[in-house]
């Protein structure tokens, strides 16, 4: 392909993740999906368990997501992940109860899977055509950006839809969405040139011996381990957003406000992460990370044990706004796995770190349902709390790889 060529795809393979990617991340249901989910018949513990489902659904297909976008195509990997989130969407739609639901969420765990490692692995391989890999965290965190405002939309549109159209008119629009995001990926260039060409064995073996040689890598592993970790924590303090709000008696029509601030702060990290990390280094990034992640939790404890709204509101709002750090986390630790891997086996070794990441994710959303329905929302954040230790004890071993 001539350079000219070669140019001109890059920036349209860009221009079309960037619209795919906002179709599929905006999700007017996020601000009220505890509410929606209570109407079909679950109790909110349930929907902590439902949630651990959907990322057990997701484990079990991110190693062969991530081989098949190695092997097959990283675009029809990704049309295949629109497909199986609108089938996901139009579960819940039609659903009713515990199972039901189940069903759903399994199916958008399945088209998590598809993208986990895919969507990240394209957008790399995609600059590498042009020899601009080195703008990944930049560009990449550009695709965050927008997907995070598309998302931020839909949450202060949630609140309001929600009351206009219930429950199912939100999911049905969600559909909607998928569909358009299909339509973008539909037209995304292929990139043949990075399919992996496996001689001598078959597609278990190989995929496995990559997994195994992925965590058995002492710096790749610990790149993996310490990200995936941070993930589980931000995303049950996320999902406990919502019953805090209630818990503190906050008006369910300004839900989708709390939601927004989250999605304000990812896009905020999202935009700036290379400059962030450029200008403090991974570690020191790391340590504010952790500590912001354990201001968060504080705020949290201090929403449901006051009586002053202006002073729940503030502790809600650096809730919401200490989680989007996420985004500046995954995007730095990404980006070094990235400059540690090759392209024949990228979708692989990504899948492979999103499979670590949804396993921990599932047994800490696990764990705060059986903590919520037993023993209260408070207990569960105090738990939070303590386990901050691991988060500690993993980026001393991240230290140790990176200062080789």
């Amino acid at each position: 392909m001539k350079k000219e060529n070669k140019a001109k795809s890059v920036k349209r393979g860009l221009k079309l993740l960037r619209i795919g990617w906002f179709f599929h991340n905006f999700m007017t249901i996020i601000p009220v999906i505890v509410l929606v989910y209570v109407q079909k018949g679950i109790t909110v513990g349930d929907f902590f368990l439902i949630q651990g489902i959907f990322r057990l659904a997701a484990f079990l297909f991110e190693i062969p997501s991530g081989y098949m976008s190695d092997c097959l195509s990283r675009k029809r990997v990704m049309i295949a992940g629109g497909i199986f989130s609108l089938a996901g969407f139009a579960t819940i739609a039609i659903a009713y109860g515990f199972w039901a639901l189940v069903l759903g969420e399994a199916l958008l765990g399945i088209a998590s899977a598809l993208f986990s490692g895919t969507l990240e692995a394209y957008t790399y391989d995609l600059l590498k055509r042009n020899n601009t890999q080195k703008q990944f965290l930049k560009e990449y965190g550009g695709i965050h950006s927008i997907a995070t405002a598309a998302t931020l939309i839909a949450s202060v549109l949630g609140g309001f839809l929600f009351a206009r159209i219930g429950a199912n008119g939100i999911l049905w629009l969600e559909v909607l969405f998928a569909a358009c995001a299909i339509f973008a990926f539909l037209f995304l260039p292929e990139l043949l040139e990075v399919r992996r060409i496996v001689k001598h064995k078959d597609a278990f073996v190989d995929a496995l011996s990559i997994t195994t040689t992925t965590l058995k890598n002492p710096k790749l592993r610990n790149l993996i381990v310490f990200p995936s970790l941070f993930a589980a924590f931000t995303i049950v303090m996320f999902w406990a957003l919502q019953p805090i709000m209630e818990d503190a008696t906050v008006p369910v029509a300004v839900f989708g406000v709390f939601t927004s601030l989250n999605q304000l702060s990812s896009m905020f990290f999202s935009k700036y992460a290379y400059k962030i990390c450029e200008k403090l280094g991974e570690i020191k990034v790391s340590i504010i990370s952790i500590g912001t992640i354990i201001a968060g939790i504080t705020m949290g404890l201090l929403a449901t044990h006051i009586n002053c709204m202006p002073l729940i509101y503030a502790a809600c709002a650096i809730l919401a706004l200490s989680v989007g750090i996420r985004q500046l986390n995954n995007l730095q630790y990404y980006t070094l796995i990235h400059h540690n891997v090759e392209s024949k086996e990228r979708g692989t070794v990504l899948s492979t770190r999103a499979m670590v990441s949804t396993a921990l994710g599932s047994i800490f959303l696990i764990a705060a349902k059986f903590l919520m329905d037993g023993y209260g929302i408070t207990t569960m954040l105090i738990c939070l709390f303590g386990a901050t230790i691991l988060l500690g004890i993993s980026l001393k071993n991240v230290a140790k790889q990176i200062n080789k």
